[in-house]
């Protein structure tokens, strides 16, 4: 964020800069050597490396002073790094300085050190992806995938758990109410800013028990805590990378602000159908739905933070792109006072149909629509049982996960994660067979309940279709659905169709063949 391209001969650059700009620094003798500057360190791109080196500022937040303190937070950044891109944090170098020269390795007395780190591709960052169009949903759910089963494994304890109560983060704000107090209206306008103090504040004081229980269940957690669409690069593996090392207190919290971070920043980016896909597939890997009803709180706190961010960048002196910067900052002070407006438009809305008949497809469509929570009973069923997404459980019809008992209570806990998440004022999917009348009723009563219009969204497709969809599905592997033929077989005489009953609707031919090709099934007509 904020970086700068400067030139090798940029006046004003340390001795130490400009002798790294010289590719025979390099025990590798790169052909060339371009310098980007942060305003915490000087990263230098030389051929297949990169060699970040901190500056020696103190900024509150920070401190890297002393060359002890530059090394120490080297090691803890490849350290931390490693948990989300292994490969490509090599380790921390030395530079030394003999025969008036700076250059990596060799002999000399070290002068400095440097965080390695493999090149990734520019062109497979996400923030470029989306500016070019070329992010889809399918990217999306990796990554929220990989978020989940990172947050599933990151450290965690009451020194952890401290930092997600409501003391800290009302301390948070505070610092950033303190440090935006300069800026001018056209940046940070007062209403905004009055708006914005107001709900937190109210936020505080009536949600310190739900933040309790966060901490309780474990979800405060040492996170990447700078969670955007420029630190993930989308190769294959996807490598997350770039996370907050100097400062504990940033990088741990709940891992609702972290995934509220990157939803908040591709919403920004103009794209919430990819936030939408990305909260899902999380929500999916994870089961932590509690998590939702503070996802328009800590989108705020993360707007905010960029924009205080951009805002003070747009002060710094001899920058040529101030009033770019002045824009973004007003941008996501924008995104920060209306992510505390109260949500208008809930909705109940229960999928139904044979397994492979296009539910999962046509639901995560109503959500990017609708910026809806899918709660899919594959997900929730597994949760239950203590397996993670990826495991494949299969079994007979009505046996294994998939007994009448375990449906039932999957069924029944859907029902409750969608009465909180209608309460919490989210609209809400619940992507399943629901084969029987009684189970698509208990639905509506949750809907009449809550005073929340209910939909009943039924898929279906020739069973050579669905067959194929099947096979296609188990071909390519990474689905949550065990589903197989066999149980296709075993449901269909079983399965009570919701003809004659009220709001039911037919997903159009186009959704129909979305399905398909989401199943990688060309099909005809």
């Amino acid at each position: 964020m904020g970086e700068r391209r400067t030139s090798a001969r940029a006046a004003g650059l340390p001795p130490l800069v400009r002798d790294l700009t010289d590719p025979s620094a390099y025990p590798h003798r790169p052909r060339s050597v371009r310098l980007i500057q942060t305003h915490i360190s000087w990263v230098f791109l030389a051929g297949e490396y990169a060699y970040k080196v901190k500056k020696p500022v103190e900024l509150g937040f920070l401190d890297f002073r002393t060359l002890g303190q530059r090394r120490r937070f080297c090691a803890e950044e490849v350290r931390l790094n490693r948990r989300l891109a292994p490969d490509t944090y090599l380790g921390v170098v030395e530079i030394k300085r003999a025969d008036g020269g700076y250059r990596l390795a060799g002999r000399g007395r070290t002068a400095e050190v440097a965080v390695w780190m493999r090149r990734l591709p520019a062109k497979r960052m996400l923030d470029r992806l989306v500016e070019a169009g070329e992010a889809d949903g399918v990217l999306l759910e990796r990554i929220g995938h990989v978020v989940a089963d990172f947050h599933a494994v990151a450290a965690h304890g009451p020194a952890i758990h401290r930092y997600g109560s409501a003391a800290v983060i009302r301390g948070n704000w505070r610092e950033n109410f303190a440090q935006t107090r300069h800026l001018p209206a056209d940046i940070l306008p007062p209403e905004w800013r009055r708006a914005i103090e107001a709900y937190v504040a109210r936020f505080l004081a009536d949600e310190a028990r739900r933040l309790t229980a966060r901490a309780r269940a474990g979800r405060i957690r040492d996170c990447h805590g700078d969670l955007h669409a420029q630190h993930v690069c989308c190769t294959d593996p996807i490598r997350i990378f770039d996370c907050i090392e100097f400062n504990a207190r940033f990088r741990y919290g709940d891992t609702a602000s972290e995934i509220a971070f990157l939803a908040m920043d591709l919403e920004a980016r103009g794209r919430p159908d990819l936030a939408i896909d990305f909260l899902n597939s999380y929500l999916d890997g994870s089961g932590d739905y509690d998590a939702v009803p503070l996802l328009d709180f800590y989108r705020a706190y993360r707007a905010y933070v960029r924009g205080k961010v951009y805002g003070i960048q747009a002060f710094e002196p001899n920058r040529s792109d101030t009033r770019a910067l002045a824009d973004q900052a007003r941008r996501y002070f924008e995104l920060a006072a209306a992510s505390t407006e109260p949500r208008r438009r809930v909705e109940l809305v229960v999928m139904t149909g044979l397994v492979a008949s296009g539910k999962t497809t046509v639901a995560r469509a109503l959500a990017r629509a609708g910026a809806g929570i899918v709660v899919r009973t594959d997900a929730v069923r597994k949760q239950l049982a203590g397996l993670p997404w990826s495991r494949r459980a299969p079994a007979a019809f009505g046996e294994g996960l998939y007994t009448a008992a375990m449906t039932r209570h999957t069924y029944a806990t859907c029902l409750r994660i969608a009465d909180a998440l209608l309460g919490a004022g989210w609209p809400v999917i619940i992507d399943g067979t629901f084969g029987r009348r009684e189970e698509r009723d208990a639905a509506r009563a949750v809907a009449r309940r809550r005073r929340a219009p209910f939909r009943i969204v039924w898929c279906q497709a020739p069973d050579a279709e669905l067959r194929a969809r099947l096979r296609a599905r188990a071909a390519a592997g990474g689905d949550i659905s065990d589903a197989g033929e066999a149980v296709l077989q075993a449901q269909r005489p079983v399965y009570q169709a919701p003809e004659g009953e009220a709001n039911v609707e037919r997903p159009g031919s186009e959704a129909r063949h979305e399905a398909g090709r989401a199943a990688g099934i060309k099909l005809a007509g």
